[in-house]
């Protein structure tokens, strides 16, 4: 029995340890999720991280021009080991306005709570940002519950001085993800966890696991070695996205928070929705799915409703050849999503008139240099067989 043992650790060991000194660490979700490779689904071209942080952790009893609700779309959520401050699109919407920006996890920090808070009374912000990923909008948004909330009925809001865009012309530092070292303790848990994870999906083709792997139709929308697939969350492509009955009363119950906000009479909201992978890459896929997300268009449908529409302009940003405006292994934005939707809030704040000066600059305009080497220069996409 014993020999049986030591065998099974010794082919255990044998193929574990190989793999583990191999595979670059996970820094995706849904590589991580899904047991799928981080060499083969990492980004290769470079991201941008500002050391320090530009937006923060809200501190109680600061002041801030913006507080911002959100997701791991805005701000490191506990879960993830890789996530840091720095890179999110609040860094950048700091960097672009100068308005200071403070960070609540909508999850653990409800915004009911927060509008009935003395924080909210005695140092109301110019603005607040509820940053949701649309995934979260097929069941009722947890933690916006407003029967604490005792603000009086929404009266007009007052008529504030805008405030002046001052950029602060930071230069965020280039963030590589983290590679395989050989001199580093291999990443063996990892290893087994992609082995327990990859070996039914690969030897018994076992399917209906949270991640997918879709075939592209077109090449070079990501920077990864996988040219014409790249990973999704199955919910992406879930039929509920077409309910528009569903999406009018989430978004009935979305402009009661709207009202709950600016009751003060002197704070603006705002909601941004962020688009999930699988609705902004939809008309990219090979195999494109059946259903396609009306999110941003029931949304638009309420003129009164101050939401960002991000959807088709992230679409048609990759159409024109941008990469890596989702990370391939991950469901969230890459730099160039992260951008745009800092370029998009900024304008939407101005047009609010929130903020006077507000930049109109290209919203495809990378923040770092291209790399020649790696292919940077030159993100045409190439239509493949």
């Amino acid at each position: 029995m014993d020999r049986i043992v030591l065998r099974g650790l010794a082919l255990a060991a044998a193929l574990v340890l190989p793999l583990a000194f191999a595979l670059d660490p996970p820094n995706g979700d849904l590589t991580e999720l899904g047991g799928y490779a981080e060499n083969r689904f990492g980004p290769r071209a470079p991201q941008a991280i500002f050391v320090p942080p530009l937006a923060e952790p809200a501190r109680p009893g600061a002041s801030y021009d913006v507080l911002v609700f959100g997701d791991g779309f805005s701000r490191p959520e506990a879960e993830e080991r890789h996530a840091r401050y720095g890179h999110y699109w609040t860094d950048h919407l700091r960097n672009l306005t100068g308005v200071t920006v403070g960070l609540r996890s909508a999850g653990t920090a409800p915004l009911a709570a927060y509008l009935a808070s003395p924080d909210f009374r005695e140092r109301p912000p110019r603005v607040v940002i509820l940053q949701l990923s649309e995934r979260d909008l097929g069941e009722r948004v947890a933690g916006l519950a407003l029967s604490t909330v005792t603000t009086p009925r929404p009266h007009s809001v007052a008529t504030l001085r805008p405030i002046a865009v001052e950029p602060l012309n930071r230069q965020p530092r280039t963030m590589e993800r983290t590679r395989a070292q050989a001199w580093s303790p291999p990443p063996i848990g990892h290893a087994l966890d992609l082995l327990v994870k990859a070996l039914p999906r690969a030897l018994l083709n076992v399917t209906g696991g949270p991640v997918e792997e879709r075939s592209l139709a077109y090449a070079g929308l990501f920077s990864s070695a996988a040219a014409t697939t790249t990973l999704f969350r199955a919910e992406d492509f879930q039929p509920w996205r077409t309910d528009r009955r569903l999406l009018e009363e989430r978004r009935a119950g979305l402009h009661a928070i709207q009202d709950a906000v600016q009751a003060n009479g002197v704070t603006r909201f705002l909601l941004l929705v962020a688009p999930d992978k699988g609705t902004v890459y939809a008309d990219f896929l090979l195999t494109p799915p059946p259903h396609r997300s009306a999110v941003d268009e029931v949304m638009a449908a309420d003129p009164t409703l101050q939401a960002v529409p991000l959807a088709a302009g992230l679409t048609a940003l990759a159409a024109g050849g941008v990469r890596d405006l989702y990370a391939p292994n991950g469901s969230r934005w890459g730099l160039e999503g992260q951008l745009y939707a800092a370029r998009t809030v900024a304008r939407t704040l101005g047009r609010l008139g929130v903020l006077s000066g507000a930049a109109e600059a290209s919203p495809d305009v990378a923040i770092l240099p291209c790399r020649p080497d790696q292919g940077d220069c030159t993100p045409t996409p190439t239509q493949t067989d």
